[in-house]
């Protein structure tokens, strides 16, 4: 005890705040009854679905996100997640017809967070978005019933009422602790149009897609679809790029499936500043089976504003199984977090990436969803390269997510994976990790799950705990 004491008094003005708010929240949710929704698990059909979603995530992202984004394989929560909304599919068949309407949203990455709605396929999402359920930037939201899905019939009003939702969620990993407050939600301007935006106050360093602590814009941008091309969305603004690309409905968010980074998005990636930024974004779904995505966006962020960068992906659906193929080309942006052995290369005294220097990765990665076992397999591979200090590393990921396990709604997972390194130069332990986790209900919008991990060699054990609530404001306050 006197050791969490210690932690406690330790902890900076910000992690106090983000206490106190998740307690005043909290309070109220930990005393209603518990009630655990019945899930409905829908077979899939192998056709890539369409969610209108609204700022990810976290979980679940994931909806991871899904934000971000994807997958509709099948249904794993009841009522998002991603997770802290409720999922309604309009999308489309496949025999190639449609009734979604002129804006419809990112992917229902079936746990991928809640911020930055609409603008993703459900590329066969797991879990619909379920009450409670976190997700990173990008998650999905539920249309009213009784919505037409003819965009002819919505043109002379927004598609859906605006939404507010505010997440808390805390990570005590080690004697590490992370805390945030998110708050995000979107507003349609008209029935093709919408604005989406997310602000994050946190603590500590758990959350990848929120990059710095205190109080930070994490999305900020108008997105649009043209009426007579309901396959087609453009976006362009600040843009959590993790919530639209390499999603993952098994292994994205750090508050719906495995803690450590290396299981959201691909370090490659990561590494080639795929992460909140100055951008704009493309969407297109030409067939049912396939999704493409493009990106410009800007390396150095605002303060570096300069369109050197893009991003590329193809995603095919094959039934249950999604397969994701990444492509970004960046410079370095001087956050020094490149392949860990590049810093062992001295350039005229400096050691290691220079701002500037031009990085590429590529980055492979596939989801299975197994409906007999109720259980989802995932893996990821990534190549990354900087050419001014001629260096290259890999990094890769694998595992496995059970449903409904032990009780509904529960999650279990174990993976393995490897961060971003390069196996000739390397001269220290492998940077590997063992994780595995077990996420409940508590409530109907709080999820608590416990984490074990084994680092560099299995030399190092971390074990770690969080919890997560979700509030959409406007029903609160209405």
């Amino acid at each position: 005890m006197r050791d969490i004491a210690r932690d406690f008094q330790a902890m900076p003005l910000v992690a106090w705040m983000v206490w106190v708010v998740m307690a005043i929240i909290a309070l109220p949710v930990m005393a209603s009854p518990l009630e655990i929704h019945p899930e409905t698990h829908s077979e899939v059909t192998g056709s890539e679905t369409i969610t209108l979603m609204s700022p990810s995530a976290e979980d679940d992202t994931t909806g991871d996100e899904s934000a971000e984004s994807d997958e509709s394989a099948e249904s794993d929560e009841s009522a998002e997640s991603d997770e802290s909304a409720e999922s309604t599919t309009i999308g489309s068949s496949t025999d190639n017809t449609t009734d979604s309407p002129p804006l419809v949203a990112q992917a229902d990455s079936s746990d991928l967070a809640e911020p930055s709605d609409p603008f993703f396929f459900d590329e066969n999402s797991v879990e619909p978005s379920g009450d409670g359920v976190l997700a990173p930037l990008s998650g999905p939201e539920t249309l009213p019933d009784g919505t037409p899905g003819d965009g002819a019939e919505l043109e002379d009003g927004p598609l859906t009422p605006p939404s507010l939702k505010l997440q808390t969620a805390a990570i005590q990993e080690g004697d590490e602790f992370s805390a945030r407050a998110r708050v995000y939600g979107h507003y349609f301007l008209e029935s093709n149009v919408a604005v989406v935006g997310a602000v994050d106050l946190s603590t500590g360093d758990a959350f990848s897609d929120t990059r710095s602590t205190g109080v930070n814009i994490s999305e900020l941008y108008i997105v649009a679809s043209p009426p007579e091309l309901p396959g087609l969305r453009g976006a362009a603004g600040l843009i959590e790029l993790s919530s639209f690309f390499d999603r993952n409905s098994f292994a994205k968010d750090s508050l719906t499936h495995f803690i450590n980074p290396v299981f959201q998005t691909n370090p490659a990636l990561a590494a080639t500043q795929l992460e909140s930024q100055p951008a704009a974004l493309l969407q297109w779904r030409p067939i049912d089976e396939v999704i493409l995505k493009t990106a410009v966006f800007s390396s150095g962020g605002f303060s570096d504003l300069d369109f050197d960068a893009v991003a590329a992906e193809l995603g095919v659906n094959l039934g249950n199984l999604i397969v994701r193929g990444t492509y970004v080309s960046a410079t370095d942006n001087g956050d020094r977090d490149g392949i860990p052995e590049s810093f062992q290369i001295n350039r005229n005294g400096v050691f290691g990436p220079r701002e500037g220097d031009r990085e590429v990765s590529y980055g492979i990665n596939a989801e299975w969803f197994i409906p007999e076992i109720n259980a989802g397999l995932f893996g990821r591979y990534g190549h990354h390269r900087n050419a001014d200090l001629d260096i290259s590393g890999d990094t890769y990921s694998f595992g496995v997510n059970f449903l409904d396990l032990l009780i509904d709604d529960d999650r279990f997972g174990i993976g393995y994976g490897r961060q971003l390194s390069n196996n000739d130069r390397r001269q220290g332990d492998r940077p590997d990790v063992l994780e595995t986790f077990y996420d409940i209900r508590l409530a109907p919008n709080a999820r608590a799950a416990i984490s074990w991990q084994l680092r560099d060699e299995f030399s190092e054990s971390v074990f770690g705990f969080r919890i997560r609530a979700d509030w959409d404001l406007l029903e609160l306050f209405d």
